[in-house]
Parts: structure tokens; sequence; C-alpha cells
């Protein structure tokens, strides 16, 4: 004989089953000025504040008269926002240059932040938004208490004026950097090249001071092992430089006399 489930059951099994569905989806969030979803392009930008990684309070409205680059993280110390902050952190002297303001904003303690900026050497703030007023003033979608991974970027003015809702953590800091320079009128600052990375210019040899032109650093006339004026190296033609005169041919001989 079959046994079967009670009706009541099967019901509050789907309904737990739906609301953890829907507790991890990441649907329009409300925010306090009373619309949905992520704040849109042209809107004010609210005038929050929260205490950065060192305890400092860090307000949004205070940083009027530069670019500001808002970008919000689900946790410290994972992959994703390891490799994120590390590439805003790779980019500040840039930033700087082109006179944009970074903050980091998760809902991880300020502890934990000083653990992470610490470890990463990250120099800009990194704000503490524990009761995500940050993250609703935004209108950031939470999923269990992380907030998803969405960037803003705020003009001099006070008004947002992009929304990156989908980064890729290891390249957004430059795309981001190039849209503030834009902003904030400044030439888009150009990243140092690694040490070691520059190949040396090559130098002509027919050039002046070149290593094979009189004077250079490999004429050396009669050193060791040159060879004479005007004597080809062996198995090679005789190079000419273009322009370069050649001297006039010598005369022929006069016919012999009968």
């Amino acid at each position: 004989m079959k046994r079967r489930f009670p009706t009541a059951l099967v019901f509050v099994v789907v309904a737990v089953v739906f609301a953890f569905v829907s507790l991890l989806a990441c649907g329009a969030a409300e925010r306090p000025d009373g619309g949905q979803g992520l704040l849109p392009v042209g809107a004010p930008a609210p005038d929050v504040f929260a205490a950065d990684q060192h305890g400092a309070i860090q307000r949004l409205s205070d940083q009027r008269g530069r670019a500001v680059v808002v970008y919000f993280y689900p946790k410290d110390g994972t992959p994703g926002c390891t490799e994120e902050a590390c590439a805003f952190r790779d980019a500040w002297d840039r930033f700087k240059q082109a006179n944009v303001q970074v903050f980091g904003v998760s809902a991880d303690t300020r502890e934990s932040h000083e653990a992470f900026a610490t470890e990463h050497r990250l120099p800009f703030p990194i704000l503490v938004d524990t009761d995500h007023t940050w993250a609703n003033a935004f209108g950031v979608p939470l999923r269990l208490g992380t907030m998803a991974r969405v960037t803003f970027l705020i003009d001099p003015d006070g008004k947002v004026a992009k929304v990156y809702p989908d980064v890729d953590p290891g390249v957004h800091a430059d795309d981001v950097l190039k849209d503030a320079a834009q902003l904030t009128g400044a030439a888009l600052p150009v990243a140092p090249a690694a040490p070691g990375s520059a190949a040396p210019a090559e130098t002509d040899p027919a050039a002046p001071g070149g290593a094979g032109a009189p004077g250079g650093a490999g004429a050396a006339p009669g050193g060791a092992g040159a060879a004479p004026a005007g004597a080809a190296a062996p198995g090679s033609a005789t190079p000419v430089a273009t322009g370069t005169m050649l001297p006039p041919a010598a005369p022929a001989a006069p016919p012999a006399k009968r």
C-alpha cells in the first residue's frame, strides 16, 4: 500500500522553497526616495555618509567638484572582490591625477575592512555599510545580507553619470577611469610601464653616432678584427646606404702606341 503525503505538508514545502528562491533572487530594491531598482543616470546622488576602514567619516556631498566612483561589492576577501579592489589600487595614482575619488562599499564590519585594506595595501576608503544605508539609497540589491556587485560614477555636480550593473572585476577599474576622466576634463593618465618591460630602442648602424657609424660605439677604426675600409664581410654584399655618393670611377687607361 502506497503512502501519501498530506496535501498541507506539500504546500508548506513549496512555500518554503519559493521563499528561499525569492531571497536569492536579485529583485528590484525599493529606495528611500520612493523609486525602485538602481539609482538611474541623471538622479542626484544621495547625501549619505559612513565610516571607512580607519574610522574616519566619509560624506558623499563633501566630494563636490570632483568625480566620484562608488563601487559596491559582496564581501571582503573573496576572489572577485579582491581582484576588483586590487585593480582600483593599481590604478589609484591615475584616478588621483584625473581628480577622481574612489569609495568601496560593503556590509562588512570596520575590522574586516581594516584587515582587508591592510593585507592588500588599499589606499582608498572602503566604507562600512552594515545597516545597508548606502545600498538602499542607491537601490543596490541584497542577497542574504550581501550586496550585488554594481558601480556608480557620479559627476562633479553630484549627479549619477553612469551605472555599471555587470562588471568584470579585473578590467572594471580601467573602464571606469576612462569615463571619469571625461567628466573632469582631465587627460587620461597613462599606466606606468612595468619595470624591465620596455624594449631598448634599436640603433640604426647608418645613423650618426650609431654603433656602425664613424665615431660610433662600434666604429673603433683600426681596432682588433676590423675589416679594411671598403671591404665587405665574408659572404655578404657591400651595403650602400641610400643617398650615399659613390667615388668616381677610375679613368680608362690610354691606348697603347703602335
